[in-house]
């Protein structure tokens, strides 16, 4: 049986030092500058501010959601919450929605419906009796638009399995949905709308986003609009995480539920208490929660961060774009745990450093996911096989010198499954790469081609092996 979630536990501001680690199961991406190690994707969640923190890990353990579908649907239904309450300040003066567009792309059995259904439980709960329609899942944009104009201004597009949305319009509506997500209602397309409408038709709207795909439809829909979502800036605005996480069986109803039975009315209040703001208020007009100028330094620092981490696989000009959005994808964040937590006065540094972290880890989920590492050619694997298979041979027998006849590795060629051009191609990449090298020896006075490992890149448990012979 699974531990107990901690009860009494709380978010905590872990170590900054580097994580060798990414995400669950996921190698450091080649798109990132060599020596940066991102948050790992446990640092990302103990970052959660406490009553955030204790519902993920409540989650996991009694229903078997991974972290990660976890870290993003608790901050879709958050922000859902949150976001008809208040706007935040931005840098530059101006108030912006606390409003975030999400999506989680899990591979199978990674806990994205389970994340979803039990997060989403209390806001079904709280929106019952809105006249308006709130929740949308694979609708046309013209839908979605007629719907926000005439008063639908709360709204979340949210889905447990967002295949069939990614394979729809609404997915590739870029700029409606830029102007969504600064809780702007786009222009009219046509003009018998205007007319319909007489002039009552609402001018800023709340959308939340957070939509839970698969890995692979998620992939086949960046390789087809990735660079139009791009060009767009809409691709910079969203917050994107993909990991191959496993969900576990998890508790079940052997463990009570604790901080979630709190998560759920504290949404319920929320929920409540914005529906009465948006009934006598604007959206655009709600109150604006300020920043502390300790908190607004950590951002300008994070900012210059941002730059630093994307330089590798962005242009300079969308390595500003990229760090001025996650920056303000990290303010909202940060609003959000705020809000959520009941916190007085502005946003905290302390707040706001928990935030850039998980913006941080997001940020680098999205480089990983729209530039993905390429896969190694074959013969650099088969040359990394070789090497971890010389070296167990090694370790095995105890009395292995660091080389071997050219003639005898060759020959091994059929129990790998591989020919002899294939085996002397690993061979040579080992040698190109600086593990090994072939040199002409005297043995017995006789001249052999030998294949040494090079002792300077051999494990240290190798580089003082006496000079024997090996059977292999």
């Amino acid at each position: 049986m699974n531990a107990l979630a901690n009860r009494y536990g709380e978010g905590f501001m872990p170590s900054s030092s580097p994580s060798p680690t990414f995400g669950h199961g996921q190698p450091l991406p080649d798109c990132l500058p060599q020596g940066y190690y991102p948050p790992s994707q446990s640092q990302a969640v103990s970052a959660l501010t406490p009553h955030l923190y204790r519902p993920v890990c409540e989650c996991h353990a009694i229903y078997g959601a991974g972290y990660g579908a976890g870290l993003a649907n608790i901050f879709g239904k958050v922000s859902f919450a949150v976001s008809g309450n208040f706007r935040i300040r931005g840098n530059n003066g101006r108030s912006m929605p606390l409003s975030l567009h999400i999506r989680f792309a899990g591979a199978r059995l990674s806990g994205k419906s389970e994340a979803h259904l039990r997060f989403n439980a209390p806001v079904v709960e709280a929106m019952k009796g809105w006249k308006k329609r709130w929740l949308f899942d694979n609708v046309l944009p013209p839908t979605l638009l007629r719907k926000m104009r005439a008063g639908s201004v709360l709204s979340m597009l949210s889905m447990p399995e967002g295949r069939g949305h990614l394979a729809g319009a609404l997915s590739r509506s870029f700029q409606d949905l830029s102007d969504l997500y600064d809780s702007n209602m786009p222009s009219f397309d046509r003009a018998d709308d205007h007319e319909q409408l007489a002039g009552h038709a609402l001018e800023s709207a709340l959308l939340v986003v957070c939509v839970n795909v698969q890995d692979d439809a998620h992939r086949k829909w960046l390789d087809s609009f990735g660079q139009d979502a791009m060009a767009s800036g809409y691709l910079f605005r969203l917050l994107m995480m993909e990991c191959d996480e496993l969900a576990i069986e998890g508790a079940g109803a052997q463990q009570p539920e604790f901080a979630l039975l709190d998560y759920d009315d504290r949404i319920i209040e929320l929920i409540t208490s914005g529906r009465v703001k948006l009934e006598s208020m604007p959206a655009n007009k709600l109150p604006v929660i300020d920043v502390a100028p300790e908190a607004e330094q950590i951002l300008r620092q994070a900012k210059g961060h941002f730059c630093s981490m994307s330089g590798k696989a962005l242009s300079s000009r969308d390595v500003i774009v990229f760090s001025a959005r996650l920056c303000a994808n990290a303010r909202r964040i940060a609003g959000c745990m705020h809000v959520f937590e009941r916190y007085d006065g502005p946003v905290s540094a302390d707040t706001m450093a928990r935030a850039v972290m998980i913006a941080e880890y997001f940020g680098a989920c999205w480089l990983a996911t729209v530039f993905p590492s390429k896969p190694l050619p074959a013969g650099v694997q088969r040359g990394q096989h070789l090497l971890d298979k010389l070296c167990t041979w090694v370790l095995q027998s105890r009395v292995s010198p660091l080389s071997w006849r050219e003639a005898d590795i060759v020959a091994l060629a059929p129990n790998f499954g591989w020919s002899k051009a294939e085996m002397r191609e690993a061979m040579t990449w080992m040698c190109c790469a600086g593990f090994a090298q072939v040199l002409p020896r005297n043995e017995g006075g006789r001249r052999v081609i030998k294949f040494e490992l090079n002792p300077n890149f051999a494990p240290p448990q190798l580089k003082h092996q006496t000079d024997m012979p090996i059977r292999l």
